[in-house]
């Protein structure tokens, strides 16, 4: 019998190229993302100083490449004051203020208005996150009724009837829904 694992580990040389080819694609498209991170941090410490404003520290960026976003003012608990930090909107194209529930279990700052004026950040302090609702996955939930809807366990034949045609409307739709986006 044939020895094959010098055959089958050897990899051809359009893979070997095409592996070379999707790592340098990865590194073009790390590099772009870092450039943009480094330019929003840019425009929120040049907006922030042309606001007057300076911040407990600057916004940068970390050693993943993630946005970190400008402190501005810590939270104060007597006064019952959150913390504000400004980051980079790209759809707003300006800096939007987040602060922080210090009352939480886990800190997680969200988006409570955009910097207009100075006075915005006096508002911000005052200002609970209001972190918008997961989207709902209406496909794990029509997938949910069918099951829940259990012809089996159904002693009417009538209501079997019924159960199945909703089963059936319901796995159509879900049908429908997956295909839709690509026709």
């Amino acid at each position: 019998m044939p020895d094959t694992t010098a055959t089958i580990t050897a990899l051809p040389d359009w893979l070997i190229r095409a592996l070379a080819d999707r790592k340098e694609h990865e590194l073009h498209e790390k590099a772009s993302k870092l450039r943009l991170v480094m330019d929003q941090a840019e425009k929120i410490n040049r907006w922030l100083a042309e606001f007057g404003i300076e911040p407990v520290s600057p916004a940068g960026y970390d050693k993943f490449g993630n946005l970190q976003g400008a402190v501005l003012i810590g939270a104060d608990y007597e006064e019952g004051t959150y913390e504000v930090r400004a980051l980079w909107s790209q759809d707003d194209d300006a800096i939007e203020l987040h602060t922080a529930d210090w009352e939480n279990d886990s800190t997680a700052f969200g988006r409570v208005r955009l910097l207009k004026s100075i006075g915005d950040v006096a508002a911000a302090r005052h200002e609970t996150p209001k972190f918008p609702a997961r989207p709902r996955d209406f496909a794990a939930e029509a997938r949910w009724a069918i099951d829940s809807l259990n012809v089996d366990r159904l002693n009417n034949g009538e209501v079997e009837a019924v159960v199945t045609a909703l089963n059936g409307i319901t796995a159509a739709l879900l049908n429908l829904a997956q295909a839709g986006p690509r026709s």
